[in-house]
């Protein structure tokens, strides 16, 4: 329809504005529907995550650890890699040098300083508390 408005007959225009109202109609219906999806997508995936945090704050561990010192007297013959593989707590410490580490920082001893047989160190230790 290349014809101007003066050219259309009064039909022609009712008709030509029906067509346009049909299209704006159809248009306003699909943003209402795009609106509607992207609001039910975004519900949905916020509550999933709600959900996923809540449960996850809602999850008590089986047990709980808590970390003491006790004071050990160095048996003759051992070294602290021995008293190491007796109380580190894997969990807690990657390997046995990571625990001698700490147990000499706490004792203040230095890297080559040995503990004599008989003499007290202060190890760390995880105990399971219920």
């Amino acid at each position: 329809m290349n014809m101007n408005r003066k050219e259309m007959t009064p039909g022609e225009i009712r008709e030509l504005k029906i067509r346009r109202n049909r299209i704006k109609r159809q248009r306003q219906l699909r943003r209402r529907i795009v609106i509607a999806i992207a609001a039910v997508i975004i519900i949905v995936s916020s509550s999933l995550g709600l959900t996923s945090i809540l449960s996850k704050a809602a999850e008590t561990p089986d047990e709980y650890k808590i970390k003491t010192y006790s004071s050990v007297m160095m048996p003759f013959g051992s070294d602290l890699y021995e008293l190491a593989a007796q109380y580190m707590d894997s969990d807690y410490y990657d390997s046995c040098e990571d625990y001698i580490k700490e147990v000499r920082f706490i004792n203040h001893l230095d890297e080559d300083e040995t503990v004599q047989a008989g003499y007290y160190v202060i190890l760390p230790r995880y105990i399971e508390e219920f």
